[in-house]
């Protein structure tokens, strides 16, 4: 198992706010960051995510890409970044998480994972 860290994903799922503003090289970022997931991380590999998720403003708004995540290989831990409007509770979150089957996501908030 392997232990991997992706910050700053901004994902734009239902948010109008493209990210090619900032430089040609942030053309297609969600399928870049995307593609390199899972040709380097197998299902039984763990990846931190720090943050900075999506541009969501509500958890409802953020399923789509939360739902993309879920779909990657191996476990996601999350933590909450200071774009993360959408973030709840620990008990809203893990919640909404069991109620949409992403059994692969969990979050990092009062908690700890042994690796």
């Amino acid at each position: 198992m392997k232990l991997f860290a992706i910050g700053d994903l901004h994902l734009n799922g239902k948010a109008d706010k493209p990210m090619d503003v900032f430089g040609s090289n942030w053309d297609r970022h969600r399928e870049k960051i995307f593609d390199a997931w899972q040709s380097l991380v197998s299902p039984s590999d763990c990846v931190l995510v720090p943050g900075d998720i999506c541009w969501a403003m509500y958890l409802e708004d953020a399923v789509d890409d939360l739902n993309s995540i879920a779909e990657l290989n191996g476990t996601k831990i999350l933590i909450r970044g200071n774009h993360d409007y959408w973030w709840n509770t620990a008990s809203k979150m893990n919640r909404f998480f069991a109620e949409h089957d992403w059994n692969t996501l969990h979050i990092l908030h009062n908690n700890c994972y042994e690796y």
